[in-house]
């Protein structure tokens, strides 16, 4: 099993409140940009709305009709694949040591977990 497969470690840590991107994922809600260890993302806009809701509140289980109705509205026709087909770029794009940081919970949805973040490369 993939390691952002697994569960998450600790369920106390889901009652925490929402807090800002942080762990070298830093997002600019004004120009809806995203940036990895100083690296831009090309982001959709789809793709930034997921990154955001994820990562503004890490450790927290999301269904994907949770956020289906967050990120593409509750008129949207889309099903759960769509969540799957656009987390799985969102992990593309984030690349090695970050893409980890986007926990599948089986059966249920998806969960940021900023602690899977790769330690920083020394220079």
């Amino acid at each position: 099993m993939p390691p952002y497969e697994t569960p998450l470690r600790s369920p106390r840590t889901l009652s925490r409140p929402p807090r800002p991107a942080g762990h070298r994922v830093t997002l600019d809600y004004r120009r809806r940009t995203a940036v990895v260890d100083g690296r831009e993302l090309r982001l959709t806009g789809r793709e930034f709305e997921l990154l955001a809701h994820l990562v503004g509140r890490p450790d927290q289980v999301h269904t994907r009709r949770q956020l289906l109705a967050s990120v593409w509205g509750p008129t949207c026709v889309g099903g759960g694949r769509t969540v799957d087909v656009h987390i799985a770029r969102l992990r593309g794009k984030l690349g090695p040591g970050y893409r980890e940081t986007i926990v599948t919970v089986r059966h249920v949805g998806y969960a940021y977990d900023p602690s899977r973040a790769a330690a920083p490369e020394v220079p």
